[in-house]
């Protein structure tokens, strides 16, 4: 499966690639859904693909290169980090209205998570709520006075933090 393919995924919840069009649903503004799915994927790539971590950033048509050979790589070739990159896209390109990011971070360089964190605070949907499980504070990337919400666990209990 190539990181374009597992992206993709992200839309039906599966884990692999499904064969044919067979989604005849129309997306926004009544476009074939899948025109919309594959716009979709393209924005992932150019906000948390390979130019988006890397500097300096190369003139566009680099970029649109770069991006290219990173989504036709085999995802099992890709290092760790790079597939938890990947697997961030594969969790938001659906715009789903809750998010759950599990440690999040882990294994990616600082360049993606700046990426990553970038796209979280100004890509995201009004309708979409973000849940960040981690056990350092500093790793979410939003601030009480943005609302954020805090919940702790300990001694095994849940409580709100404020």
């Amino acid at each position: 499966m190539t990181v374009r393919q597992a992206i993709e995924t992200g839309f039906e919840g599966v884990f692999v690639p499904l064969l044919g069009d067979s989604n005849p649903t129309l997306g926004e503004e009544g476009e074939p859904l899948r025109h919309w799915q594959k716009a979709r994927v393209q924005e992932m790539l150019e906000n948390l693909g390979p130019p988006a971590w890397s500097s300096p950033k190369n003139e566009s048509h680099t970029q649109a290169i770069a991006i290219q050979e990173f989504a036709s790589k085999r995802f099992t070739d890709l290092s760790i980090g790079e597939q938890r990159i990947v697997l961030l896209m594969r969790a938001l390109v659906g715009q789903p209205p809750v998010v759950l990011l599990d440690e999040v971070w882990s294994a990616m360089t600082g360049g993606m998570v700046k990426a990553a964190r970038r796209y979280l605070r100004g890509r995201l949907g009004r309708e979409q709520a973000v849940v960040v499980i981690t056990h350092w504070e500093d790793e979410v990337p939003w601030s009480v006075a943005e609302g954020l919400k805090r919940f702790r666990l300990q001694g095994g209990k849940g409580q709100v933090v404020v």
